[in-house]
């Protein structure tokens, strides 16, 4: 059986949409509808419904989905062997991780893999938790980064490979002193969008406060997050790393404030997929980086 033929079905059945499976695979839609079309015909049955809301994989192809990525894994596995075990790592690892690691984190990362193994390429894509657990899981990417109070739920493989501090930063004229949940939440404060999860533990402090006359404000970026707060429009919570800078020119102060729990650091991987040397390199980077050993 042709192996593309699977790699496309697997790609439609995770995405949910023809149109993106091509795209994640680089074929052409009508590329990806032959191959699931040839497939059903030798499987002799009808492995995706076309719905008006999207693709459903049928019962046939529900039963297809683990029996296909064990086969495409013992390919991935085939191919490590036939290169042989003296081979130099190479090839491309794509990444999925929050905007704040692919900024302030990996470019480390990218440079130290670069100097140790110069034929591995690194592909760095910012997305949040869902969005990085769900390319791992359709294959469109090797690995997932989070950076959340507590580990992910997912059936992938998780591992954690460090924390990040938080910091509650404001403009340098602001009031001195300590700061409360209650002084926090007079004052307004400028949150990274819903679905971050320190950022929603920090609403959820605000709220159990009680009534307060602070505004909150929800941004998509850290930027634009750091940007309004050293122009005076309210203070915030960030991964200390991410305003490192703005603290030691003096853009942003660090509060005295309530104590933020660092957020773990979680790398996901398919349990199904072949994990190659060009990985293997990745990962050990990133373990090095949050462990200070490089």
């Amino acid at each position: 059986m042709d192996t593309r033929l699977l790699r496309s079905f697997l790609a439609v059945a995770h995405s949910g949409s023809f149109t993106a499976a091509a795209a994640d695979l680089g074929f052409t839609q009508s590329t990806v509808t032959g191959h699931v079309q040839k497939l059903e015909r030798q499987l002799g049955g009808r492995l995706l419904d076309r719905l008006p809301a999207g693709v459903v994989v049928t019962d046939l192809g529900a039963r297809l989905v683990t029996h296909a990525e064990d086969v495409l894994a013992a390919e991935d596995r085939l191919r490590a062997l036939s290169r042989g075990d003296t081979a130099r790592p190479s090839g491309t690892v794509r990444i999925v991780a929050p905007e704040s690691l692919c900024t302030y984190r990996l470019p480390a990362v990218v440079a130290a893999v670069r100097a140790r193994e110069p034929d591995v390429q690194i592909w760095l894509g910012p997305g949040g938790v869902g969005d990085a657990l769900d390319a791992v899981a359709r294959g469109t990417a090797d690995l997932a980064l989070t950076m959340e109070p507590q580990a992910p739920v997912t059936d992938l493989t998780v591992e954690r490979v460090g924390a990040e501090p938080l910091v509650l930063l404001d403009h340098p004229s602001s009031t001195g002193g300590r700061v409360t949940w209650s002084d926090l939440a007079a004052r307004d404060a400028l949150l990274i969008e819903e679905g971050c999860g320190y950022s929603d533990d920090v609403a959820a402090h605000l709220t159990a406060a009680g009534p307060a006359s602070g505004r909150r404000s929800r941004f998509g970026s850290i930027e634009a997050v750091k940007r309004c707060a050293a122009v005076g429009l309210g203070w915030t919570a960030l991964p200390a790393v991410s305003a490192e800078s703005e603290t030691a020119t003096g853009e942003l102060t660090v509060l005295d404030g309530p104590h933020l729990p660092p957020c773990d650091i979680h790398v996901a991987t398919h349990p199904r997929r072949h994990r190659g040397p060009a990985l293997d390199v990745v990962l050990t980077e990133l373990r090095r980086t949050w462990s200070g050993e490089r």
